[in-house]
């Protein structure tokens, strides 16, 4: 009977071993975030480790601000292990992307995209994949972007931050300068808001799929007059054209970005008035700003200016000012007073984001580097 006991404790002791594997096994299965993977399978030293972790934290907390159509040359350093933290402002509806250019393959850059209403650590790590990152934005605000190689990265790259469109334009051939009545502007004396864009344009202009989606209801009645409801096969949003001069598609009709749904028109309550479409966005809170996710906007160009700043260490002179932006409107972090060194980080323009030896963090003119 005593060895009965020991063996069946025996059994449970070996199941609850094969437990506890399990579900570190399931755990590291199931774990998404690639910088949490990557700490796992590093096999360096922890000094190294560490000291990537910390830079990662400083950028988190940095102070730093881009504007949407960032642009830099980004100077490695396999060292310092430096990690980028800059804060942006976006809208709901941005798609935000962030690009690299470089001339080779390896190593790994992350990146971390992590909103200022966020509480706690949040974040989900991705990697630069095809030297492109792509993320819709879900809540206005600022956001903080972070970029940081893996360890023992040593190679120069171009690094882009800026925003596109998350959807299709919903009038064929017209843009920005077409939407004269936007989110939010008064309606009936007061008593209501605009629950949309206008886009105007002339009688019989085609109104387009803005997203891969399926006709949910076409009809002719209320403010909106001849209208078309749009569900987005992806997101689940459904967009609102209203207005119409005709209509032709139907409900539960399957449709393609840019195919046609009917015509410009003024049916509804913008009878006698001039034709234009009424575009709106609801989600599953209710309706959203839709300018956002149709706004045209331009793609930064690449910089080009790493092979004129090869350099890493640089002396900032005498009466200079670093700044937490690209720009002499934004904050003053640090006064220089007698000739300081830094480390040259990333250069965009005329501007360059540098580190002083004593650990201050900004953006100076070039012209003030020696």
């Amino acid at each position: 009977m005593k060895s009965f006991k020991s063996l069946l404790l025996l059994i449970m002791l070996f199941f609850l071993v094969v437990s506890c594997d399990g579900l570190k096994t399931a755990k590291n299965i199931f774990e998404t975030s690639e910088r949490v993977k990557y700490e796992r399978s590093f096999k360096g030293s922890d000094s190294l480790m560490n000291q990537w972790k910390t830079n990662y934290s400083l950028a988190r907390n940095s102070r730093l601000t881009i504007e949407d159509g960032f642009s830099a040359d980004v100077l490695s350093d396999s060292i310092s292990l430096y990690a980028f933290g800059y804060g942006v402002e976006l809208k709901k509806g941005d798609l935000l992307i962030i690009e690299i250019v470089r001339d080779y393959s390896e190593p790994k850059i992350f990146v971390d995209v992590i909103a200022e209403i966020s509480t706690g650590d949040v974040s989900q790590s991705n990697l630069i994949k095809d030297n492109r990152f792509t993320k819709l934005i879900e809540n206005s605000g600022l956001h903080k972007v972070i970029i940081q190689p893996e360890i023992k990265c040593n190679g120069n790259f171009k690094l882009r931050i800026y925003t596109q469109p998350s959807l299709g334009f919903p009038v064929a051939g017209k843009g920005n300068r077409d939407v004269q009545s936007f989110w939010g502007a008064s309606r009936d004396g007061g008593n209501r808001n605009h629950e949309g864009v206008d886009i105007f344009a002339a009688k019989g202009t085609p109104v387009v799929a803005v997203a891969n989606g399926f006709v949910t209801r076409t009809g002719n009645q209320g403010l909106g007059g001849k209208q078309v409801w749009l569900r987005d096969s992806s997101s689940g949003n459904a967009y609102y054209y209203a207005h119409l001069d005709s209509i032709l598609t139907e409900s539960g009709k399957q449709v393609r970005i840019n195919d046609t749904l009917g015509y410009v028109g003024n049916t509804g309550n913008a009878a006698g008035g001039s034709p234009h479409l009424h575009f709106g966005i609801y989600t599953s809170s209710g309706a959203v700003d839709p300018y956002p996710y149709i706004r045209k906007r331009d793609v930064p160009k690449v910089m080009n200016v790493i092979n004129q700043t090869n350099r890493i260490e640089t002396t900032i002179k005498a009466k200079s000012k670093i700044y937490s932006g690209l720009g002499e409107k934004y904050e003053v972090i640090q006064k220089i007073d007698t000739k300081t060194k830094a480390k040259i980080l990333a250069v965009s323009g005329k501007w360059v984001h540098i580190k002083t030896f004593d650990g201050n963090e900004g953006f100076i003119l070039k012209e003030r580097l020696d």
